[in-house]
């Protein structure tokens, strides 16, 4: 069950907190350009375009009324799209949401009439990517796991370069050497040091020289330093948060009722089909009794089925 102390300096993968920083391209480009860089440049891939637009906690609604969010939606001069989203709980969905929100993007690119060519010719190029306070892969322990849509037969190919997207594992960060020469490493650990250990971000920092170094070097990543310390002190913000956590609380406290309730149905189920059995059971020892008795006094085999209900097999067994 997910329980947090509310006194604690705010997560930086909380939703509320990611959409506070993230508030525009005046306040926050920077910072997003330089997360989603470091992230690429883990699969050799760059942005070709300048950021021009950035836009916290999109949500789109399904056929279903239902919300499909992304925390920043990071618009390029080169039609370029990063959807980037930050989950600090699990969630089997987001793999699903990314592709929904891909597919919102790629598809009000096209207007009506548009041939075949001329649609092909204004998709963008949509990247997801997930930060995630989990690991969504068991059976790999890298710490970014890429997906694109391929051909799965050799040789293997991309099949439609619009659409790709990386999950990033942060807690895979604690299973690997140190490496405070690699931004992705840099930004991976300040976000999840400061999750996991109920620090602020800028305590992070303050216990971590390299980290000191890297915001010198990176002003994307000292523009979000700035940013988070702007976010945790707004009390908008801290309300915002608080209200946030409550409610995974109250979902989670949902979920486990359901798990309680559902495991004393199943054991009171259970008794009642074992008393059931134990009286199927004491019934046919009670038919042998009877079935035995009645060999003792040579009655015929075919009586004794009709009388006690068992078997031919049942009888001879006992003889």
């Amino acid at each position: 069950m997910f329980t947090t102390d509310l006194t604690r300096p705010l997560s930086p993968l909380a939703d509320p907190v990611v959409s506070a920083i993230f508030t525009s391209v005046e306040t926050a480009g920077l910072a997003a350009e330089s997360l989603v860089r470091v992230v690429l440049e883990s699969d050799n891939n760059l942005l070709t375009g300048k950021i021009v637009r950035v836009t916290p906690q999109s949500t789109h609604s399904s056929p279903y009324h239902r919300g499909c969010r992304v925390d920043m939606e990071i618009e390029t001069d080169t039609n370029e799209w990063v959807l980037a989203e930050v989950q600090m709980i699990t969630d089997a969905a987001i793999m699903q949401r990314g592709l929904f929100s891909s597919s919102s993007i790629l598809t009000k690119t096209s207007t009506k009439g548009d041939t075949s060519a001329q649609m092909v010719a204004k998709l963008p190029r949509v990247i997801c990517i997930n930060i995630l306070g989990y690991n969504i892969r068991e059976d790999n322990i890298e710490v970014v796991q890429p997906f694109k849509i391929l051909y799965t037969k050799p040789p293997h190919a991309v099949a439609i370069p619009n659409f790709s997207g990386y999950n990033v594992q942060l807690p895979r960060l604690l299973e690997m050497e140190p490496d405070f020469t690699s931004g992705l490493y840099c930004w991976g650990y300040t976000l999840y040091t400061a999750h996991k250990q109920g620090k602020s971000v800028q305590e992070v920092v303050s216990m971590t020289p390299a980290l000191q170094a890297y915001a010198k070097r990176d002003d994307g990543y000292q523009q979000f330093c700035e940013q988070y310390q702007l976010a945790a002190a707004d009390p908008d913000t801290r309300d915002a948060y608080v209200n946030w956590i409550l409610s995974i609380m109250k979902e989670e406290g949902m979920r486990e009722g359901a798990r309680i309730e559902g495991l004393r149905e199943g054991r009171l189920q259970g008794v009642k089909e074992g008393r059931l059995e134990g009286i199927k059971e004491g019934i046919k020892e009670q038919s042998i009794a009877i079935a035995r008795n009645m060999l003792k006094r040579s009655r015929p085999i075919e009586e004794i089925i009709e009388d006690t209900g068992l078997t031919h097999d049942e009888i001879m067994s006992i003889i």
